[in-house]
This record gives structure tokens, C-alpha cells and sequence, in this order.
């Protein structure tokens, strides 16, 4: 029995099963080991590169992610990204027999999502639906960290050292997204200034 040539058979066979009859374009789910997203897209765009066949056949690579603001240990406001789903990437391919093997053997690719061993599209609009969405709420993140607070209002500190005491806005700096409020401190009100993503409006 020859080893290589049933290996090489299973693979091509595999690959088969995985392309569609529909040689158009379409959005599809890839699978990767989690954590390992961004080195699957810089392997398949070094092979496009370097294949111009698949170049033309792999149009796009889109890894959804999101915008967050945090603050750090010190309280340092700081603006990031996290990925929506940790361990998937799209791709916007004519999959056939050479792309499916082509991205079946990329490094920490796990499989081309679908049914079984056929891969299936994506309901045509669904990623484009997805781009929108994100960034409609890329544009509520910003609207969000603005100060929509007055003076007097009851707060209550969910992060840092003051975390769980509560107080009253005595001052607002709209520019730096940072309140003053009044904590009991020791039996003292003491003016504490805090950024706006350290507390919550009590209602």
C-alpha cells in the first residue's frame, strides 16, 4: 500500500468536500486555535502574496473587534480593542478546491466552518450587517464616555481605591471625562476626582 499517495488522496478528497458548486464570492467562518487570530491572517496574507491564484480568489479577511475603554492600575484612561469571537476569522473567498486546501494547512487554522465536511456561506449581508454594527457602537463608546452627569447627583464609585462608597458630583471637567464628587471619608466630605468610567449614577 502507498502511504503518500492514500494521504495525498484523503487531503484532495477533503478538500473537495469542503468547496461549494458556487465559484462566486461569499463570506465564510474559519476556525483557529483562540488567541491565534492575528497569526492566521498573517499567514493566508503572506500566501496571497506569494500566490497570485489565490490572491484573486481570497478578497478579504476581516477579524471583528470592537472598541473598549479601560483604565489601568494607576486609573490611566486607556482605549483598546477586544475581539468579538476569540478563535474566528471571516473570510471573503471563492472557495474551490485550492483555497480550501490552502487554508485547511495554515498554521493554528482549526477548519472552515459548516456542516459536517462541507463548509457553508454566510447569509449573504450578514458580515456587512456586522461592520455596521460595530461601528455604530465604536460610535456610542465615544458618546458614552462623555459626561452626561450634573452637579448633586448621587453616585457610586465602582472602581478604585474608593470603590463602593458613595457621594454627590460637586464638579464636572467635560474635556478630561473626569467628576469630582463628595466622599464621607473618616467621618469627612473630601473632594475626590475621578474619572468618569470609575463610577455609575445612582437613580
Amino acid at each position: 500500500m502507498n502511504t503518500q499517495t492514500d494521504t495525498s488522496n484523503t487531503e484532495m478528497s477533503k478538500s473537495d468536500a469542503l468547496a461549494t458548486a458556487d465559484l462566486k464570492p461569499r463570506w465564510y467562518i474559519v476556525q483557529t486555535y483562540v488567541g491565534f487570530e492575528d497569526a492566521v491572517q498573517r499567514n493566508l496574507e503572506l500566501k496571497i502574496n506569494n500566490l497570485p491564484s489565490i490572491a484573486a480568489k481570497i478578497l478579504e479577511i476581516f477579524i471583528p473587534i470592537k472598541k473598549v475603554v479601560k483604565l489601568d492600575r494607576n486609573g490611566v484612561r486607556k482605549e483598546g480593542t477586544e475581539k468579538i469571537y476569540p478563535g474566528y476569522i471571516y473570510l471573503n473567498m471563492v472557495l474551490d478546491r485550492e483555497t480550501g486546501y490552502i487554508i485547511q494547512n495554515t498554521q493554528y487554522v482549526s477548519r472552515i466552518a459548516g456542516t459536517g465536511d462541507f463548509a457553508v456561506p454566510l447569509e449573504i449581508g450578514y458580515v456587512e450587517k456586522l461592520k455596521q454594527q460595530l461601528h455604530e457602537e465604536s460610535q456610542q463608546l465615544k458618546a458614552g464616555t462623555k459626561i452626561v452627569y450634573r452637579i448633586s447627583d448621587l453616585v457610586e464609585v465602582i472602581d478604585g481605591p474608593f470603590k463602593d462608597m458613595r457621594g454627590k458630583v460637586s464638579g464636572l471637567d467635560p474635556q478630561n471625562s473626569r467628576i469630582i464628587v463628595l466622599l464621607s471619608i473618616f467621618d469627612r466630605e473630601t473632594s475626590v476626582e475621578l474619572d468618569i468610567l470609575q463610577i455609575k449614577k445612582i437613580l
